[in-house]
C-alpha cells in the first residue's frame, strides 16, 4: 500500500496537482458502472484505481501522467488545480465547456445535456458539459446565486499559432461577492462581502459591496453580535481564516462561508495591503489603530479581491469604522416581525415597510432607502437633518415633481462608475453615465433655492464632471453596440488616425459599388447584388435560377437553397486590402475607448461622491412623495436631554402597509402613549382583532421617524429609542432542535438582557407555548421586570405587552406605570365583530371560541368547546393573589 501511496502521490505532482486537494463529487445522475478496467501503460506508469472502486476511469483524472491527456485537457486539468473549488468553464469556439465533476454539477443544476469528449487512452471518454459563450452571463447568474464560484477560462488569441493549441487562460473568476456585471446584480440590494476575524471573544468584520466601492468596519465582542450584523447586512460571502470541517455557530447558515489561508489576515500582511492599495505610507488616517481585528479582516478582504478580480482593480473607497450605538439596534427578530424588507409569509418584498415606502425611481436610490430603513439613526440634529429636507419637499409640490422627473431616467451611478474603474464597463454603459452626470448642473438648478441641508448637497457646481460628460458625449456615438471590438462606438472628427482609416474605407465603398453596377451591366442581370458574410467575405449573389448566365470570369464560392453566390477576382483581390483596413480602425476605435474608460475611471472616486447625494435626494424624494400622497404628519422628535426625552405619544395612527393593502375599507387609526404614564401597557382582545397589527403599527412609526420619515398618522411627539424589541408571532426552529416555546424564551431572554429605559418592547403572547400557569406566571414575571424601574432592579423600558391572560390586567392595580388597554369587539346574538378599536381598560374574554366558529371550525366542535370551557370555567379559577408578601404574586 505504501508503494501504490508513493506512486499515486509522483503521479499527482506530474500534474501539478499535488499542492491542491480535489473536491469530493458531487452528487449527480446515475452512471453505469465500469465492468472491467483498462490497463495502466507501460510508461509513465499509471496506477489503477483500488479493487473495490467502482468508479469510471474518468474519477481518476488526478492520478494520471499529464502525457496520457490530450492537450487541451492537460491544460484544463492544469487549470482546476488552480481554482478546486470553483466550476472551471473552458473556452472551446462557441462554448464554454466543463470536464469531469464539473459537467456533472453543471448538467444537474442548470439542467442541461451531458455529453462527453474523448481524453485519451487512459480515461477514455470523459463527461462534459457546456453553454454558449454569448449566455455565459446569464448561466454564470444562477451559479452565484446558487453560492458557487466561477473560473472563466477563455481565448486570448483568435488565431494559433502553427501546431499549437489556441492561448487560453483565466480572465474572470466570479464569487458571490465579488461581482460586477450588471447581470448578477440585484439593482436595488448592496452585494455585501464580509471578512471576519476571531481571537477570543474578540471579532473584527469588513464589509464591502465591491459593485459601489462602499468599505465599512467594526470591531467588538461576543458571537451573537457578529451573527446579528452578519444577519443585518445578508452577506452574500464570508471570508473566515480557517479551514473549518463546519461552518461555525457565528456565521448564519444561509451565508456562503468562504475559509481562506491565514496569511492575507495577519496584521503586517494586511497592514501592507490596505497601504498599497490606498495608496497611504500610514494607516493613522484609518482610524484601525484601535481596532486591530478590523484592520486585519480589511486587509484580508483586499487581498481576497486582488487575487480574485486579478487586473481588474476595481475602486474602493477608504475603509471607515461604525460602532454598535450609531443606530437603532434591530435584532434579526424584530426585522422579521415587522417585516421591513420582505413578508414572514413567502419572503416577499410585497408587503414589507419597504415596499409601502419605496417610491424611488434610481436603484442607487433604493438601495439607500434600504439602508435607511434598517439603520434608522439615533442622533437628533441628523434625524432633524434628513426630516427637514422631507418636509422642504412635502410643501413645495413643484419642486418634488421636477426632481423626481430628472431622476427617473438617470443609471446607477455608482456601479457604472465602478465597472469603468475596473475597466469592465461597456460603452453603453459609458453612454448612460454620460446621460447620468449631465442631469447634475439641472438637480443642481432646481436646488438652487434649498434650504435643508440633504438638498444644498446637491445645490453646487460639478465642474469636472460636467467636463468629462461632455467628453464621452464628444467621443463616443448615442447607440454604440453591445460589441467593443467590431467599431462602430466613436464619434467622426474625434481622432484624426481613425478618420483617415475611415475615409479609406469610403474609398473601399465607393469602389465596391463600382464594381457591383459594373457586374450588373457585363452580366445583365439587375437582381444581382454584392453582399458581405462574416465567414465567406465579399459575394455576388444570384437567384438559382439566373445562376447559369454569369459571366465566366465569376467564381462559384457557395451554392444555397434557393441562392447562388460567386466572386471575381478583382473582388478577391480587393478584399483583403478592406479587411485590412476595417481591422485597424476597429483596433483604433477600441484603442480610443480603452483611454476614455479610463479617464472616466479615474473620476470614479467623485462620479461615486455625486452619486451617493443623488442617492440620497432620491430617498428623500421618495419619502416626501409617500408623506404628500397618504396624509402623513412630520413627528415632533423630542429633546434626549429633556423631561420628555423617553415620550411615545401617536395620535390615530396607521399602519403604513396594511394602509395601502386594504382596498374596499379605510384603515382604522389608533392612538398611544408610551414612557413615563404608562411605561407598559397591557393589551388584551380577543383573536384575530389586531393586537398584533396594533405592535407592529407602534414599532413601524418609531422606527420610520427615527429614519427622519414623516408617519401615518395625526400627530406625533416621539423620543429617540436605542433599541427596538419585537416578540410577535411564534415558530419552531427546527434545524436548531429548538419548539416553538424554546424559541420564544430565547428571543425574550435576549431582549431583557438587553433592553434599557430608552428601549421599545413590543411582546405578544410571551408564554403561550406552555401549560397554562407555568405561561402566566412567566409572562407575569415578564411584564413585571419590563415595568419596573431600573433603581428597583427592573428596565423600565417602554412597552406593550399583548396577551390573552387577563390575570395580567391586575398589574395595573399594583404598579404606577402599568395600564390596561383592550381591541374592541361588537356582539350582536351569535355575531362578533371586529372593531380593531384599542380602548382603555382591559378585555374579559378572549372570544376564542367565537373566532373558530367565524374561521370555519365545524359547528359539532365549536358547541362542544363551549360545553368543555363553562366546566373549566366552574372548576378552575386563577386569580391574584395580593397578600403574598410584595405583591404582584400569582396563586391558584
Amino acid at each position: 500500500m505504501a508503494a501504490e501511496a508513493e506512486q499515486q502521490l509522483s503521479l499527482t505532482a506530474a500534474l501539478g496537482l499535488a499542492e491542491e486537494p480535489q473536491p469530493a463529487p458531487e452528487p449527480g445522475p446515475s452512471r453505469p458502472r465500469s465492468r472491467q478496467r483498462q490497463a495502466a501503460p507501460a510508461s509513465p506508469p499509471a496506477p489503477s484505481p483500488s479493487p473495490d472502486s467502482d468508479l469510471p476511469p474518468w474519477h481518476h483524472h488526478s492520478l494520471v501522467a499529464a502525457e496520457q491527456l490530450t492537450p487541451m485537457l492537460r491544460h484544463y486539468v492544469e487549470l482546476k488545480a488552480a481554482h478546486p473549488d470553483r466550476v472551471l468553464l473552458y473556452r472551446l469556439g462557441d462554448f464554454f465547456e466543463c470536464f469531469f465533476e464539473d459537467a456533472i454539477t453543471l448538467s444537474r443544476l442548470l439542467e442541461l445535456t451531458l455529453t462527453g469528449k474523448e481524453a485519451g487512452k487512459a480515461l477514455g471518454r470523459v463527461p462534459m458539459a457546456g453553454i454558449p459563450h454569448h449566455a455565459a452571463e446569464r448561466y454564470c447568474a444562477e451559479l452565484v446565486r446558487r453560492g458557487l464560484s466561477v473560473a472563466l477560462c477563455d481565448q486570448l488569441e483568435s488565431t494559433a499559432a502553427k501546431g499549437e493549441l489556441l492561448k487560453r487562460g483565466i480572465t474572470r473568476v466570479l464569487t458571490p461577492g465579488t461581482v460586477l456585471e450588471e447581470g448578477l446584480l440585484a439593482a436595488r440590494l448592496n452585494n455585501w462581502l464580509c471578512a471576519v476575524v476571531l481571537e477570543g471573544a474578540c471579532w473584527g468584520l469588513a464589509v464591502a459591496d465591491v459593485s459601489t466601492g462602499e468599505f465599512r468596519v467594526t470591531e467588538r465582542t461576543g458571537s451573537a453580535g457578529l451573527h446579528q450584523e452578519l444577519l443585518q447586512v445578508e452577506a452574500a460571502e464570508v471570508l473566515w481564516p480557517a479551514n473549518p470541517s463546519a461552518s461555525p455557530t457565528w456565521c448564519p447558515e444561509a451565508l456562503r462561508l468562504t475559509p481562506l489561508p491565514r496569511t492575507p489576515f495577519e496584521a503586517p500582511e494586511a497592514s501592507a495591503t490596505l497601504k498599497q492599495r490606498f495608496g497611504l505610507a500610514s494607516l493613522a488616517g484609518l482610524g484601525l489603530g484601535e481596532a486591530p481585528l478590523a484592520l486585519r479582516a480589511a486587509g484580508g478582504l483586499v487581498a481576497y479581491l486582488d487575487s480574485t478580480l486579478q487586473e481588474q482593480q476595481v475602486p474602493l473607497d477608504p475603509p471607515t469604522t461604525w460602532h454598535a450605538g450609531d443606530q437603532l439596534v434591530l435584532d434579526a427578530a424584530t426585522r422579521r416581525n415587522l417585516e421591513l424588507t420582505k413578508t414572514q409569509l413567502g419572503g416577499s418584498v410585497h408587503g414589507s415597510l419597504l415596499w409601502a415606502l419605496d417610491r424611488t425611481h434610481t436603484a442607487m436610490g433604493g438601495r439607500c432607502l434600504r439602508r435607511w430603513l434598517l439603520a434608522p439613526l439615533v442622533e437628533r440634529p441628523a434625524i432633524l437633518e434628513r426630516q427637514r429636507g422631507v418636509s422642504e419637499l412635502v410643501a413645495d409640490r413643484g419642486l418634488r415633481l421636477a426632481l423626481r422627473r430628472l431622476l427617473r431616467p438617470m443609471g446607477d451611478l455608482e456601479r457604472l462608475a465602478g465597472r469603468a474603474g475596473a475597466g469592465s464597463a461597456s460603452a453603453r454603459d459609458l453612454v448612460a453615465l454620460a446621460d447620468g452626470l449631465e442631469r447634475l448642473p439641472q438637480l443642481a438648478a432646481q436646488l438652487a433655492q434649498a434650504s435643508s441641508a440633504p438638498l444644498q448637497a446637491l445645490a453646487r457646481p460639478w465642474p469636472e464632471l460636467e467636463s468629462l460628460a461632455g467628453e464621452l458625449r464628444h467621443t463616443l456615438l448615442d447607440t454604440p453596440p453591445l460589441s467593443l471590438t467590431d467599431g462602430g462606438l466613436i464619434h467622426d472628427g474625434v481622432d484624426p488616425s481613425l478618420d483617415d482609416l475611415r475615409n479609406q474605407l469610403d474609398d473601399q465603398d465607393a469602389w465596391l459599388a463600382q464594381q457591383e453596377a459594373e457586374e450588373r451591366r457585363l452580366s445583365g442581370l439587375t437582381s444581382l447584388k454584392l453582399q458581405y458574410h462574416r465567414t465567406f467575405g465579399y459575394f455576388l449573389a444570384v437567384s438559382k435560377a439566373k445562376a447559369a448566365a454569369v459571366p465566366q470570369h465569376w467564381i462559384r464560392r457557395q451554392t444555397l437553397a434557393n441562392e447562388e453566390r460567386f466572386v471575381t477576382p478583382a473582388l478577391r483581390n480587393r478584399e483583403g486590402a478592406i479587411q485590412q483596413v476595417k481591422a485597424r480602425a476597429a483596433q483604433r476605435e477600441y484603442e480610443l475607448f480603452c483611454a476614455l474608460r479610463v479617464k472616466v475611471g479615474e473620476q470614479a472616486a467623485a462620479i461615486r461622491h455625486a452619486a451617493r447625494l443623488v442617492a440620497e435626494l432620491d430617498a428623500i424624494a421618495a419619502l416626501a412623495e409617500v408623506a404628500a400622497t397618504s396624509g402623513y404628519c412630520c413627528p415632533e422628535i423630542t429633546d434626549p436631554a429633556s423631561p420628555e426625552a423617553r415620550l411615545l405619544q401617536i395620535e390615530a395612527g396607521r399602519h403604513p402597509v396594511v394602509e395601502q393593502l386594504l382596498v374596499e375599507e379605510p384603515f382604522t387609526a389608533n392612538s398611544v402613549v408610551l414612557g413615563g404614564t404608562p411605561d407598559l401597557i397591557i393589551l388584551t382582545g380577543p383573536n384575530a382583532s389586531g393586537k398584533s397589527c396594533y405592535l407592529r403599527q407602534t414599532g413601524l412609526l418609531q422606527l420610520m421617524a427615527q429614519m427622519g420619515s414623516w408617519i401615518p398618522a395625526t400627530s406625533a411627539r416621539l423620543g429617540i429609542a436605542d433599541r427596538l424589541f419585537t416578540r410577535v408571532g411564534a415558530g419552531d426552529d427546527l434545524a436548531a432542535g429548538q419548539s416553538t416555546f424554546m424559541v420564544e424564551m430565547a428571543e425574550t431572554a435576549n431582549i431583557l438582557h438587553h433592553a434599557s429605559e430608552r428601549s421599545l418592547v413590543l411582546l405578544d403572547e410571551i408564554g403561550r407555548g406552555t401549560a397554562t400557569f407555568d405561561g402566566l406566571s412567566i409572562a407575569w414575571a415578564v411584564a413585571e421586570h419590563l415595568a419596573t424601574p431600573p433603581e428597583r432592579g427592573g428596565i423600565g423600558a417602554r412597552s406593550i405587552f399583548a396577551t390573552h391572560y387577563h390575570e395580567l390586567n391586575a398589574l395595573a392595580g399594583q404598579l404606577p406605570n402599568v395600564a390596561n388597554a383592550q381591541v374592541l369587539v361588537q356582539e350582536t346574538g351569535d355575531a362578533l365583530v371586529f372593531l380593531h378599536q384599542v380602548a382603555p381598560g382591559g378585555a374579559s374574554r378572549s372570544y376564542g371560541i367565537e373566532a373558530a366558529r367565524l374561521a370555519g371550525v365545524p359547528a359539532a366542535v365549536v358547541l362542544r368547546a363551549r360545553q368543555v370551557l363553562g366546566r373549566i370555567e366552574a372548576n378552575s379559577v386563577v386569580r391574584v393573589n395580593q397578600e403574598i408578601k410584595g405583591g404582584g404574586a400569582l396563586a391558584a
